[in-house]
């Protein structure tokens, strides 16, 4: 690749580094370098004016991954500048940039609005150290609160009736609550209180006399045979009637209207059978359609007393949560925009916020929400902006905002994210518009064939879609294999059953993914890396799919043909055999009484007993499965002759006993420890897959067992939760860069990545059916349209779902055009799907169709393997890594395990003592000086006493100068009383006040005050194979270079000093050491401070400085090779 050739969009990029004054909206296509023009800006702010700084600044984007890339790509581009640089001033501004760095407001949204709410937490109504709740915290105190919720509700008499109507409709609130109101709970913010009345007696009455009367027609039968299918219709309005006028209480009567069982009648009966047919259908249609409006009138009254219900216990929980300082990610928003919105604090806090952030960039715009585009407004409007004006009408400063994004792009509705509102900042901020088409990711085949195609697909339609900007490519072509492949580009021909159809065509898929993936890599494709071309591994390769649930037969065919592979999903974790026998034996030790959860875990991996030995443990035990009655001392009885089932009763029956004092993470840790699940991984066909999905599973039940709350029986049904079919994974696992593997994944979670190859399957073969509960909103609505399943949804329901067909289906072309630019080198879309019949309208064709309809004139290539078959073999591929024999495994475990013997971390204590500790010296027999205990084990300090050392009285005196102000000693007195009150000394706070008073009247404090000046400052530094670690009580900035202090509480006579010195020289070596090593600069000198509280402090610079720095490095080097522990 040339990579001196300027892009065709230079001017554009010129304009998005240069014109810092005005308010750039920037719509950037897939691969086009967006995050480095909007790197390139930042830079060029705070380089090119000394009025603008990184502090000034604020950059927002989607994710917390691409916030550490951004803030990544920044510090490299500095640092880049500075070491180039020459101008002093500009030299200045980069050094001054580095330092902010860290604390500088490069975050999500959520993490800007938490800076926010931090700074203004008084006035936000919160404790000023509120808690963000993780979304595992979130989703269990969620279900803890309507858990009792529930209970409550069953229990109201004020409900009963309600509650009745509703399970006789089909509503069960045990069952159907829950999921809605989660559903309500993810758009909090939208739901408004209501007060629905409860239904009035329900009036069967009028239904009673007109069933009556269709039923007489009857009597206009002429024909001589006793029935035809109209008769049948109007026998079944009797049967119906019958059960209206029969039923014991109102609630039969709603049990019947629930399942009328009224057949259609629009062809019933024949015309030579009756005396007008017409009219009989006709007024049975009528009859029919009137059943079915009463029911569904009061399935929506009835359903809308729930959703009253449900707001008010959503929201109470959300101003419970809030109360008590707890906020989960969408409340930091809700809770943002208020501060800010608000009538009496607002104006100030706007105020505040424009003097610290002159310049708002924001990333990935197109997948904003309502409430961050509020926030971004309110943030870059003049300080007298009518809060409840609307954003779009709502002026901003010139300058002081940056969009960057690409509708194309917006794949996140699931998430709040509405293309109608970049469309809508599009048309705000017209006059700033930049484009930015050059593509430096695909190769010119691939960009061709994606402009050929999306070019047709993606129609502007206003509020839903964007009109498409061709991509131009830049890049040089790959030189051996197939650019743009395309598979199964002939539909399948339709057979007698769907289910057949839908098989034959995913099977087919799978086989030829497998054989393109085997083709590619034994052909040797040509993929890119560092500039220069080279043959392909299974590790470039990406397996995209639109949901987790089209990747199992893919994965099976992998197996089959032995291409090695790795699903990036969580999902797949708890849903993998090895997870589902943990999870079984959790639910047999939770559950002694449900024996097929006992004998399913004892037939598990993890108990690995047979059907034979279960057999014969059952025909010699009587109540074999009753396990949980038996006593320790029992079951080691039965478990002497090593039986295999008696074994795993045993340890589950241990399990159960500890279960309520062990967490659910201790618990698996047990299962997996005891067990040997870990050493089983080995045996796995994907033993570091398997390993790792132990691993998460474990590290997610400490997270749930880090909320605090719930027994084994919550987590379990956590986990169910996490299985369920629309759950979405809390985090995606990537696959590491040592494993060739193909990669699956979905095309969400491929969004922002790039692969050499990208395979784009498992596209849907039918149009989308919506599933499970459904929750939508429209304008001026005081309550939301809401589905629980067929049959049970709001009136207004089908009017909202029509439209949102519309916007999923411009999505779901989008995130095709995701899916198809993930490609670098290569690009292959599978087209398997059914023939179906022509349909009208864009929106009823799967996107298999629509594809394959649009590629007719777009150059690829179309493969069929439906023919050939080809298995993988290891031997075909040069990256396996070949076994090393016994001998070798052995001394390589066994350096292994010596040099895990060795402790890496050496802390400066360490050295100090260990340059004159006598071998002949045990270590119970060494003394200690006082000022050689820093650095020491911390484990047991709370954390204000981390990085203080010696006595209660040392760590008081130090927590004081860590945190008073050294130039004037303001409130030194309290702050005294106050830590040494935390150390139990408070009756010593007077001599606490002193020693710090010595410290602070002494010369080299007032000199480190005079310059720039760090305290209580935490160093480490890898020395060779160790790492070298300590805390610097002071360090300070000269023209001669840095200067550490160390504090020192231990009374000393004046005549010790030389002593005490030497005692400590290589203590402070150690600090020295460590600085030079991190910040590069110079350490000029060490200087102890011995502090007294009857006298000035003694000062002694530690001498030979640069020969003591060389005795700590042969120290740290013999400590090393002896592998001594601190």
């Amino acid at each position: 690749m040339n990579n001196d050739v300027v892009p065709p969009d230079q001017p554009a990029r010129d304009v998005i580094a240069s014109h810092h004054d005005e308010t750039l909206f920037v719509e950037a296509g897939a691969g086009c370098g967006k995050t480095e023009a909007l790197v390139g800006r930042v830079i060029n702010l705070i380089s090119s004016s000394d009025e603008v700084s990184l502090d000034d600044l604020a950059v927002i984007t989607f994710t917390n991954k691409a916030a550490a890339e951004l803030r990544h790509r920044i510090r490299s581009r500095l640092e880049e500048l500075l070491v180039d640089c020459s101008e002093p001033s500009i030299k200045e501004r980069l050094k001054v940039s580095l330092e902010q760095l860290d604390s500088a407001a490069i975050s999500t949204l959520h993490g800007f609005a938490r800076r926010l709410l931090t700074e203004h937490s008084i006035e936000a109504g919160l404790p000023p150290s509120f808690e963000v709740l993780d979304e595992i915290s979130t989703q269990v105190e969620f279900l803890e609160r309507f858990e009792k919720f529930l209970d409550s509700l069953l229990l109201d008499p004020a409900w009963s009736r309600t509650l009745l109507i509703g399970d006789a409709l089909g509503i069960n609130p045990a069952k159907d609550l829950l999921p809605l109101a989660a559903e309500l709970h993810k758009n909090w913010d939208l739901l408004r209180p209501t007060n629905p009345p409860e239904p009035d007696e329900i009036e069967f009455d009028d239904l009673i006399a007109k069933g009556h009367s269709l039923v007489l027609q009857q009597n206009t039968f002429l024909d001589s045979a006793d029935s035809d299918s109209m008769t049948n219709c109007l026998e079944a309005i009797r049967g119906f009637v019958g059960e209206l006028e029969t039923a014991f209480d109102e609630i039969q009567q709603v049990a019947a209207l629930a399942d009328p069982n009224l057949p259609s009648g629009k062809r019933a009966g024949r015309k030579g059978n009756w005396v007008d047919i017409e009219s009989l259908r006709s007024d049975y249609e009528r009859y029919r359609s009137e059943v079915a409006l009463f029911k569904a009138s009061l399935v929506d009254l009835i359903l809308r007393r729930l959703i009253a219900c449900l707001t008010t216990f959503i929201l109470d929980g959300v101003r419970e949560q809030r109360n008590r300082g707890r906020l989960d990610y969408h409340d930091l928003l809700v809770s943002a925009r208020e501060v800010l919105g608000h009538s009496i604090h607002g104006p100030l806090i706007r105020a505040k916020v424009h003097r610290k952030y002159k310049h708002l960039l924001i990333d990935e715009f197109q997948d904003t929400d309502p409430i961050q585009v509020e926030i971004t407004t309110l943030i870059a409007s003049p300080n007298d902006t009518d809060p409840a004006s609307p954003w779009q009408k709502t002026s901003t400063l010139p300058g002081r905002l940056f969009f960057v994004g690409d509708p194309k792009q917006s794949i996140y509705r699931f998430r709040r994210a509405d293309i109608s509102l970049y469309l809508d900042a599009q048309r705000k901020y017209e006059s700033g518009q930049c484009q930015l088409s050059t593509n430096f990711r695909s190769t010119p085949e691939i960009i061709n064939w994606v402009n050929e195609i999306f070019g047709k697909l993606i129609d502007a339609r206003r509020g839903s879609q964007p009109g498409y900007t061709p991509l131009i490519p830049i890049r040089e072509s790959a030189p051996v294999g197939d650019a743009v492949s395309l598979l199964g580009a002939t539909p399948h021909p339709k057979s007698e059953t769907n289910k057949s159809d839908t098989n034959a065509a995913r099977l087919s898929e799978a086989h030829d993914i497998t054989q393109t993936v085997i083709r590619m890599v034994s052909q040797g494709w040509s993929v890119e890396q560092d500039d220069e071309w080279r043959k392909a591994r299974f590790s470039d390769i990406a397996v995209l799919v639109p949901t987790r649930s089209r990747m199992f037969e893919i994965q099976r065919d992998f197996e089959k043909a032995g291409v090695s592979y790795r699903v990036a999903s969580t999902n797949n974790v708890w849903r993998s055999q090895e997870i589902r026998d943990l999870v079984m034996c959790l639910r047999a030790i939770n559950d002694p009484s449900d024996s097929l959860a006992t004998v399913s875990a004892l037939r598990s991996s993890v108990y690995g007993c047979g059907d034979d030995d279960l057999y014969r443990f059952k025909t010699t035990n009587s109540e074999a499965w009753v396990w949980s009655t038996l006593t320790a001392s029992e079951h080691a009885e039965r478990a002497n002759n090593g039986d295999p089932v008696a074994v795993g009763l045993a340890h589950l029956a241990q399990l159960h006993e500890q279960r309520s004092v062990l967490s659910p993470s201790e618990l698996i840790g047990r299962l997996i420890k005891d067990r040997q699940l870990e050493e089983q991984c080995v045996a796995r066909k994907h033993p570091r897959e398997s390993l790792r999905r132990f691993r998460y599973v474990v590290d997610q039940a400490r997270a749930w067992s880090d909320t605090g709350k719930g027994d084994l029986q919550s987590f379990i049904f956590w986990i169910a939760q996490q299985t369920a079919e629309n759950a979405r994974p809390v985090e995606t696992i990537l696959s590491e860069d040592d494993e060739d593997c193909v990669q699956i994944m979905t095309v969400h979670a491929a969004k922002g990545l790039e692969f050499p190859i990208a395979i784009v399957a498992g596209l849907p073969l039918r149009t989308r059916r919506d599933s499970g509960v459904k929750v939508g909103y429209t304008p001026n609505s005081e309550m939301p349209e809401v589905k629980i399943r067929k049959g049970l949804e709001t009136l207004d329901f089908d009017d909202w779902a029509q439209a949102e067909k519309l916007f999923d289906h411009d999505e779901s072309i989008r995130t095709l055009y995701v899916a198809c630019t993930r490609a670098r080198d290569h690009l292959v879309v599978s087209l398997h799907r059914t023939e179906t019949a022509p349909k009208s309208g864009l929106e009823h064709q799967t996107s298999a169709e629509l594809l394959a309809e649009a590629s007719t004139d777009a150059e690829h290539v179309e493969v069929d393997y439906s023919n050939h078959t080809e298995i993988w073999s290891s031997d075909q591929t040069s990256f396996s890594v070949s076994r090393p024999s016994l001998s070798e495994w052995l001394k390589r475990y066994n350096n292994a395990v010596k040099f895990s013997g060795r402790h890496r971390f050496m802390s400066a204590t360490h050295i100090a003592q260990s340059a004159d500790r006598p071998t002949t010296v045990s270590k119970s027999d060494e003394i200690h000086e006082p000022g050689l205990l820093k650095d020491g084990d911390e484990s047991e300090l709370p954390i204000q006493g981390r990085g203080r050392y010696g006595t209660a009285i040392g760590r008081a005196v130090h927590a004081v100068l860590q945190t008073v102000d050294l130039e004037t000693g303001t409130g030194l007195g309290p702050l005294a009383r106050i830590h040494a009150e935390a150390e139990g000394v408070a009756e010593l706070s007077d001599e606490v006040t002193s020693l710090a008073l010595s410290a602070l009247a002494s010369e080299e404090i007032q000199r480190a005050v005079g310059s720039r000046y760090w305290r209580e400052l935490y160093v480490a530094c890898p020395i060779g194979d160790q790492v070298i670690e300590g805390y610097v009580d002071l360090v300070y900035e000269t023209d001669e270079g840095l200067v550490v202090v160390d504090y020192k509480t231990d009374q000393i006579d004046p005549s010790e000093l030389g002593r005490k010195v030497e005692r400590y020289r290589l203590q402070g070596a150690t600090y020295a050491t460590a600085l030079e090593a991190t910040t590069r600069q110079r350490v000029a000198r060490v200087v102890f401070v011995f502090l007294s509280p009857t006298s000035p402090a003694l000062l002694a610079s530690l001498p030979n400085l640069e020969e003591a720095i060389a005795e700590v490095r042969t120290v740290i080097e013999h400590e090393g090779a002896v592998g001594s522990h601190p």
